[in-house]
Order: C-alpha cells, then structure tokens, then sequence
C-alpha cells in the first residue's frame, strides 16, 4: 500500500479527466495530515554508495537464477509481471535500472511494502547479490505474456510520446542502460499507468524531477492513451 492514498475526490476527477496539476501542495497536505515528514525520508548516500558498488560489481548471473526464485511469485517465472499494475516486467529490463530501483527500495528512496522488504539485507544480503539477480533478469528475454492497454486513443499516445518521452526514452522505448533510462516498451500497461500516477501525485520521490515536469498537466485519460502506446511497443510476438 502506498504511503500517500488519493482521495475518493481526487479518483473522480481524475477518471473524469480533471488535469492533474498541483501535486506538491496537495502532497505536502496529505503528509501532513498523515503524520509523516514532507521530505522523504530517504538515505540518498547510502543509495549512491549501493549503486556505485553492484554497477561495478562482476555479475554472477548463475547466482542470480538462484536469488530469482524469490521475485517468481510476484513477477512470474519468465519476469514478465501481471496485469494488476503492481509487478512490472522485468525481464530484459536493463541491468542499471534493475540495479538502481533495488538500491532505492532499500535505502527507502521508493515506496512499495514488499519490494522494500525483498530488496532489504535480509533477503538480499549484500549488492553483489543485487547485481546479480538484477543481471539475470536484463538476461531474460521481454515476454509476450504481458497485458497491453486499450487500443482507444493509440494516435494520441504516440504523439504525446513523441513529444515528451521519445527524448529520454528512445524512439521504440528501448530505454538506455549507460543512463539508467527504463525499456518502456511492453511493460505492463497497468504498471505503467500507476507510474504516471504516482509521479504526479507525488508517490515516488526517486523520480526525477523532469518526469514530473514533461507529464504535469495531462489529463487522466491521455495518461492512459500515453500508458497505452507505451505497452505496445515493440512488444514481442507469441511463438
């Protein structure tokens, strides 16, 4: 469950298409009101230093098929997620953003219960062990067994894509290891629904900040054409 809920309010007028504006006021409010401090309370160093070591660390990929066998129940046997908007796909990710999403859940610079708890030292005890589950992982090639969004609004996603993702992300959504950008192409579309959501609505303090910037002002339902578009690239073919 995410530390900062949406209000019933809030759900309404974003499923109706109200803009999505405003998010640090509101979640500075909701922190408040929640009890919690308004700055993450993150230890960045400690996430620099994590991140710094397993990128330089020598993957064991055959120890990572091992450490795998505790993200199965979650992200599938093949890393391919499911439909629920809660485990991405994984597989074939690359290793870097593997890498800095596990050092962020551990040093609490991203929010998600379960993640927290299996990217922490007791499950993965050390960040040779986060390299090299997230090496095995990238290995694994992108599966067709993901569920894509609505084929509604595909011409208005490309190009609100085009216009403000296609920089950073690549033209087919490749993403870039060297610069820890995600493979966008054929996650999950859920997934990527509530990432949009949750960057606007101030949920996921490790986003940069430009992200914020490039999708503040867009409606709900063009988060979900976007989402959509997204979902659909390059998404591999069933044999």
């Amino acid at each position: 469950m995410s530390r900062v809920s949406t209000s019933r309010t809030e759900e309404r007028r974003g499923r109706n298409g109200a803009r999505l504006r405003l998010p640090a006021a509101a979640v500075a409010l909701a922190l408040t009101a929640a009890g919690l401090p308004a700055v993450p309370a993150g230890d960045a160093p400690r996430a620099a230093r994590e991140l710094h070591a397993a990128l330089e660390a020598t993957p064991d990929t055959a120890h990572g098929a091992r450490l795998f066998a505790i993200c199965l129940e979650c992200h599938g046997p093949h890393g391919e997620g499911n439909a629920s908007g809660w485990p991405p796909q994984i597989a074939g990710q690359h290793r870097g953003v593997i890498v800095k999403e596990l050092v962020d859940y551990r040093a609490g610079l991203r929010w998600y219960d379960p993640m927290e708890r299996i990217a922490g030292r007791h499950v993965l005890g050390s960040t040779q062990d986060v390299a090299d589950v997230a090496a095995y992982a990238a290995s694994l090639n992108p599966s067709p067994d993901t569920t894509p969004g609505p084929r509604r609004g595909l011409e208005t996603g490309a190009g609100l894509y085009v216009r403000r993702c296609q920089w950073c992300h690549g033209v087919r959504g490749e993403g870039n290891d060297a610069r820890l950008v995600p493979r966008v192409a054929g996650q999950q579309y859920e997934y990527l629904l509530r990432q949009l959501r949750d960057t606007i609505e101030g949920r996921r303090p490790n986003m940069r900040a430009q992200h914020l910037r490039v999708i503040e002002g867009c409606t709900m339902e063009e988060l979900m054409e976007l989402a959509s578009y997204m979902s659909r690239l390059d998404r591999p073919e069933r044999s």
